[in-house]
């Protein structure tokens, strides 16, 4: 990173969403439910204007749910303005958050038209899930030192993790003050002191996603019962520590040095039978398929995702005590 002569702009009272699929209208959901008004773009005709109904729908459910009260929601209904040109679009925010298509080759285009329409000191935020902002910043003529990654986890206005991602250029200054902002609002932000593509929460899935896969593929064990072996198991633990804390208990008084010491061991020879394919192996797509429709007894992908939903919200009040 590198310390640039602007500063961010504080505070931040409005917000540019760049893109209005899930994740765009899930910031944009996010953004006037804690009452900071949205200007919402998509390049595609309609689809912001649809959008739109999304995020009252979005906020009706989080007033159900008792995360929102109805004034806050009304309030919010109202604070979603739809532009018709990205020049619009960015007109007096005081972030843009980008949301688009994940390719270098289109965020790099819509990075650069932003940099020459907004202020030095307006945040330019990606919600890339795992490109290099280093990369991205190469199309950025005027200040790159005010781009960086701003990644959410989907759905945006429950899951409350963001990931801060600088890039070479990018001014630590807006680092901070970035992730002081999405703390404010609420998010649980995370920064990386070093670009890794996918970033920290990608990576740590992808590893356990490989493996799950390869236990289908070997026939080890059916896809419920490896699903199964995580939300009954370690998935519980997950909602309230991550992996280095739950092995540093596991060592008891002696720690994570007790625990390496006596199940290091262990852990070598699981490590050593592991799979390290980068690429998912011929047909088991096939049976991961297969194996999801016998595990979904009939119900639709949109009626689990209702049902997660519901469920993320009761582990939301339950960690909120």
């Amino acid at each position: 990173m590198r310390r640039s002569v602007w500063t961010m702009r504080t505070p931040i009272q409005r917000v540019a969403v760049i893109g209005a699929g899930t994740i765009g209208t899930g910031w944009a959901s996010f953004f006037v439910s804690k009452g900071v008004p949205v200007n919402l773009f998509d390049s595609a005709p309609g689809v912001a204007q649809a959008a739109v109904a999304k995020v009252v729908a979005t906020l009706r459910f989080l007033v159900d749910r008792g995360l929102l009260d109805a004034e806050q929601a009304s309030a919010g209904a109202g604070q979603v303005s739809v532009c018709e040109d990205l020049e619009h679009a960015v007109d007096g925010a005081d972030l843009v958050q980008e949301a688009v298509y994940e390719s270098y080759e289109v965020k790099k285009s819509v990075f650069a038209a932003i940099d020459a329409l907004v202020p030095p000191d307006v945040l330019l935020a990606s919600s890339s899930s795992g490109l290099l902002m280093t990369e991205i910043q190469k199309a950025v003529r005027r200040h790159p030192g005010r781009c960086l990654i701003a990644h959410p986890i989907n759905p945006v206005y429950l899951v409350p993790l963001v990931e801060i991602v600088p890039g070479e250029q990018t001014d630590p200054t807006f680092v901070k003050s970035a992730r002081g902002f999405y703390e404010g609002l609420g998010k649980v932000p995370v920064t990386l002191n070093r670009e890794v593509p996918g970033y920290l929460e990608n990576r740590m899935t992808a590893a356990l996603w490989r493996e799950a896969i390869d236990l289908v593929h070997q026939g080890v064990a059916s896809v419920e019962d490896v699903d199964r072996a995580i939300w009954a198991g370690p998935g519980l633990r997950y909602a309230l520590m991550g992996p280095l804390m739950i092995y540093h208990l596991g060592g008891g008084e002696g720690g994570v040095r007790q625990f390496a010491e006596r199940l290091g061991p262990a852990f070598t020879m699981w490590w050593a039978d592991m799979q390290t394919w980068t690429e998912i192996p011929p047909g088991a797509v096939e049976k991961l398929e297969a194996g999801l429709r016998e595990a979904m007894v009939g119900r639709t992908i949109a009626e689990l995702a209702a049902w997660r939903d519901e469920r993320l919200v009761e582990l939301l009040k339950v960690l909120r005590r």
